[in-house]
């Protein structure tokens, strides 16, 4: 009689784990389809004004938080939009001005100019818009990612490249690096 019980508590306890797991499995989904947009409709569904804190960061640490705001509107122009992003530096306020071209919704690909007349392509993966471009010997990689939560997440990697050393197996171009030097996050939420 002691054996039967002892197997159904057992069991009894497995069942229990099952379904358990089943339960945390199915929240974890809702949490993270609720942090993601899942089907979405670039950017329109993200238009409007974000604020937030842009943390600046390097391999010492972080050497600065700065204010920031981010807002992306309409144009007139049909598949063009106008973004900013303006860094509050005390009574100071920075803007920088773009303009977001759709060449291809369907597929992802944009183009972004700034205010100087630079030109550089994006790619639209999974909400988040990707780019990255080259000035003066330095890279820049930058994530735009759009969530359901009313939040935008800045990010902006900027890296020098580096010459390799070079074995006798690779020619002069096979192997190329670059160190990552700054790194800016933000986290900016709806107005």
């Amino acid at each position: 009689m002691f054996k039967i019980t002892d197997y159904m508590n057992n069991k009894l306890l497995f069942l229990f784990l099952i379904f358990s797991i089943s339960a945390f499995s199915q929240k974890r989904e809702n949490r993270i389809d609720e942090e993601f947009s899942t089907p979405v409709s670039f950017p329109y569904d993200f238009l409007g004004n974000y604020a937030g804190n842009l943390r600046v960061s390097n391999n010492t640490g972080v050497i600065n938080n700065v204010p920031t705001e981010f807002s992306i509107t309409e144009t007139d122009v049909e598949g063009e939009f106008y973004y900013s992003i303006a860094y509050l530096k005390g009574k100071l306020k920075e803007v920088v001005d773009y303009r977001l071209y759709t060449i291809d919704q369907k597929n992802g690909f944009y183009a972004i100019k700034d205010s100087q007349g630079l030109e550089f392509t994006a790619t639209l993966i999974d909400n988040t818009l990707y780019s990255t471009f080259e000035i003066n010997n330095n890279i820049l990689f930058t994530g735009l990612e759009f969530t359901n939560s009313g939040k935008v997440r800045l990010t902006i990697y900027l890296s020098e490249k580096i010459n390799n050393k070079r074995s006798k197996k690779l020619k002069i171009d096979e192997a190329k690096s670059a160190n990552v030097m700054l790194i800016q996050k933000a986290v900016l939420s709806k107005k």
